[in-house]
Order: structure tokens, then sequence, then C-alpha cells
């Protein structure tokens, strides 16, 4: 819609650290705004207050925008996230983006929002009026009741996630993947190669048609597909009896080439 060009900048496993350097290089007189999302799909990905807080000087120094998705804020399983509007400087140049979807699972009712000071807001309010223009009223009501959930609802729904990540992370390790850690969201990045398919949607067909397991192929999230081949992407946002179903099958079906 605003003709925006794109410049991709490749978070690589095991610890998709930011490149620092290569963002440098990437910023020039032209460029707007930075999108991050943090914690992050599909990776699972959580930025460090060190890489925030060399984004959030180069953002500064250049006069450029952040826009950051942090609809996974809730979901975060080995350190505090960190909003990147919260650094010092940031919040005049930051729209933080969410949604009820991960946090109280209710991805179906597309309803989110944008935070930001008005200079930014205006902007944000135009393009929606060109995208979903209106959402339902009854369910803006709903969403109201939902953000005055008590602290202990968020306690729980950490704990419910944690005991399904490790069923899942170590069920996966047993299969014979190589697991990436997972700091937060519910996803679970491995490496499928050690199964000798051809790469992650050969993968991932193979593992619905004979296994009876779904898994993402993560070059879809690439720019350059060829970086996600090796990887594929599980969640353990299912119930724990599911997940183990999901473990048994690949135990007793994948086989190590």
């Amino acid at each position: 819609m605003a003709g925006a060009k794109i410049k991709g900048i490749t978070l690589c496993p095991p610890a998709y650290s930011v490149p620092i350097d290569e963002l440098k290089s990437a910023i020039t007189k032209n460029t707007r705004a930075i999108l991050i999302n943090t914690p992050h799909n599909p990776t699972r990905k959580m930025f460090s207050r060190e890489e925030l807080s060399t984004i959030a000087s180069l953002c500064i120094e250049t006069d450029v925008l952040v826009f950051t998705d942090e609809v996974y804020d809730k979901l975060a399983f080995e350190t505090d996230h960190i909003s990147m509007a919260s650094l010092p400087g940031m919040y005049e140049r930051t729209v933080t983006l969410n949604s009820l979807g991960k946090t109280f699972s209710l991805t179906g009712w597309k309803i989110g929002w944008a935070i930001a000071p008005p200079h930014l807001t205006w902007g944000v309010r135009q393009a929606h009026s060109f995208l979903t223009f209106a959402t339902s009223t009854p369910m803006q009501w709903a969403a109201a009741v939902a953000l005055r959930a008590p602290e202990s609802y968020y306690v729980e729904l950490k704990r419910d996630y944690m005991a399904k990540k490790e069923i899942l992370v170590e069920g996966l390790k047993a299969v014979g993947f190589k697991v990436f850690p997972s700091s937060g969201t519910y996803f679970v990045v491995v490496d499928h190669t050690p199964f000798g398919l051809e790469n992650d949607i050969a993968f991932c067909e193979y593992l619905i048609k004979e296994v009876g397991v779904v898994a993402i192929p993560t070059s879809v999230f690439y720019l350059n597909p060829e970086d996600g081949k090796n990887l594929v992407r599980f969640t353990f946002c299912k119930d724990e009896e599911t997940l183990k179903a999901a473990v048994e099958r690949m135990k007793e079906k994948l086989k190590r080439k």
C-alpha cells in the first residue's frame, strides 16, 4: 500500500542472533522503518536487551521508525519480554502491535491493536480503513473483558505451556531431531535432515502422508527459501495427549537415514 521496498535481515540458527553489522549496512538515507517480531515466529527467538538497545540507538541516530510485532509477549519462557517502546527515546518512534489471538487462544477473532503516539496512530488508522475497516463490536467488548484478566491467568498460561513444551521438546529429541532452544512463542524449530528428505517441504509432505503428523516448512517464512530448507516448525499449543500421540507416531514411523 505504501510502495515500500523490503530489505530482509536473516536470522540464522542456532542462536538466531541479530547480525548488527549487516543491519547497519542495510540502513540508508532512504530507510523509513524497521520491522521486528519478538518473541519471534517461527524461530522462537527473543530479542535480547543488548540487541534491542543497539537497534534503538540506530533508529534514533538515523531517524527511523520501528514497527514491533509482540503478539507472543506473554509466552516468554527463559527471560522477560522487553518491549522496544520501553527503551529510552523509543516510544515516540515505535508502533507496538499485539493481539488477542495468541495469549487468549482466539486467533479466529482477528482482533488486535496498535499502541503508538498520536502522530503515528494517524497512519495506522488510515491503513486500517483500507483493510478490515471495522471490527465486530461484541467481540471488542469481549476483548476488553479478556484484557482485564488477573495476573494469575498469565501465570497459569505459562505453566501450562511449559509442561507442553517439555513433552514436545523431549519427544522430538527422542525421535532423533536436532532441536533448537525455544525461548518464547509456542513453537519449536528442528533440523529435519537426519531423516534424509530433500528439503523442508518434502519432509512435511512425507510427515503428513506417512506418519499422520503436521509440521510447517520454514522456507515459507524466508525471502530466500533456501535459508529455511533444512528446518521445520512444530507447535505445542495442543492438548498433552495430542502431543504425546504425535511423538509416538514419529518414533514408530520416522527412520533416520
